[in-house]
Parts: structure tokens; sequence; C-alpha cells
């Protein structure tokens, strides 16, 4: 009896795509459903789909594709992107798995975990999409306009930055008692030695949970000597260099 000879690489069929510096990609253009997973459950995953057994070869695949850009097109109803390492350094990386209705089943057979709507409405009906620039994730084109015009200035910059804020001692800030609150900047910008936040403030600003939230945030950055500027989405889309400009200007 002829034994099957022994796989020692996975390659996976599919196309693979690493954006370019100057590419702007929607990072699911056709497929309306995500997923969000950590490798162990991407790689259990994908041994389901290629009928495959070997996990360390998975793995090993996996790794040498954990960085921003990395986008795989599985077929056309399923498609793998790079997410991020959002619990920090030495934690497991993240994956998105998307998929529309002829992936829908399997996806929840075999993955159990929220799914979510690559498309979202906000308050005036206006569609946002996930859009990829330069490796970077954003929400909006007017976010791209503004990384790409510091980014033409080499201005050190961090985009859609998550972390945590203290609230000890902030009577008005911690009114529910917590003793910290995640938070999220559109751009955490780094110039003349100091560090300043751009927000590009979308309608949904002008309700008042937003207003109150936003005042909040702006104290408790300010207390660290880390002051938030804010202009519209409009103003970014329509004039993003000039929003730029004037925002560096107040580094002075």
């Amino acid at each position: 009896m002829v034994q099957a000879p022994v796989k020692t690489v996975f390659n996976p069929q599919g196309k693979e795509h690493n954006n370019s510096e100057n590419s702007i990609v929607s990072v699911a253009p056709q497929l309306p459903y995500y997923v969000e997973v950590r490798t162990d459950s991407l790689i259990t995953f994908l041994l389901h789909i290629y009928n495959f057994t070997d996990r360390k070869l998975v793995q090993k695949w996996l790794d040498a594709r954990q960085q921003t850009g990395f986008y795989f097109e599985i077929t056309q109803h399923l498609h793998l992107a790079f997410a991020d390492q959002r619990d920090g350094k030495s934690t497991r990386y993240w994956w998105f798995i998307y998929y529309d209705d002829v992936e829908k089943k399997r996806i929840i057979s075999n993955i159990k975990i929220q799914e979510h709507l690559v498309k979202t409405k906000i308050e005036n009906n206006v569609v946002k999409e996930k859009l990829l620039w330069n490796g970077l994730i954003f929400r909006s084109e007017a976010e791209i306009r503004i990384a790409k015009a510091l980014s033409s200035l080499n201005i050190m910059f961090f985009a859609n930055v998550n972390g945590f804020m203290g609230l000890n001692g902030l009577p008005i800030s911690n009114h529910d008692n917590k003793q910290r609150e995640k938070a999220e900047v559109d751009f955490l910008v780094f110039h003349n030695q100091k560090c300043m936040i751009l927000e590009v403030d979308g309608v949904h600003h002008n309700n008042t949970f937003h207003r109150q939230w936003d005042c909040k945030r702006d104290r408790v950055f300010l207390r660290q000597g880390i002051s938030t500027v804010r202009f519209s989405a409009e103003q970014c889309y329509e004039n993003a260099s000039a929003v730029v400009k004037e925002f560096l200007e107040l580094f002075n």
C-alpha cells in the first residue's frame, strides 16, 4: 500500500493581497458580515475549510502574515484579514473573517462569536464602511484624507487609538464611580516634542450623549497635558490640508 506524502507546508488556495502605501481599499468591499477571532479559533476554522490536519503548519502560515494590510480572498464568499494585537504585547493576535449569506451558516456553525455588519447606520442615515489605507483602519474617507495630509508632511501620528483613562478623584467625570473608562482617539499626533489629539467629528457628536462624553474625555486628557482639537468631518473631507495646517500651528 502506497502512503500519501506527508504535507510539510500549508499552501491554501486563494488570492492574497498586501495593500501598498498609497492604496485605499475597503476591507470588505463586497461582503456584508464579519466576525473577529483569535488565532487559535482561526486555525481551527482553516483546518475545517481546507480539510487540513496539521495545526503547526497553519500557525506557521499565519505567523508570516501577522501584519496590517494582509487580506486574503479564500473564495468570493469568504475573506480573511489581519486585525491587531489588541490585548497587549505577548498576547494572541486577532483576525477578521468576512463573509456573505452563502457562507453564513458555516460561519455560525463553526465560530461561536457574535457577527457584525460591515456597514452600519448612523444618525443621518449615511453608511459607514471600515476603510484601509497604508495598513491602518479608518471609519471614513474624511479620516483618510487627514491621515494623508499628516503623512505628506512627515508628521508622526497614530490613528484610531484605543486605551483607558483614569478617573479616580474626578467628582464630575467619574460620577458613576468608575476607576477607569475605555476611550478611543481619532488621531494622536506628535510634533515639536509635544502631543495633541485631532478629532474628526461626524454628525453623531451633536447628540447630547456624545457631547457630554466628548467633554469628559477632553477634560481627562487635558489633565495629562494633552489638548484635543476638533474639526467637523465635512471640513476634514473638503479641505484636509488646511485643517492639518491650522492644527499644527497650535503646537506653537
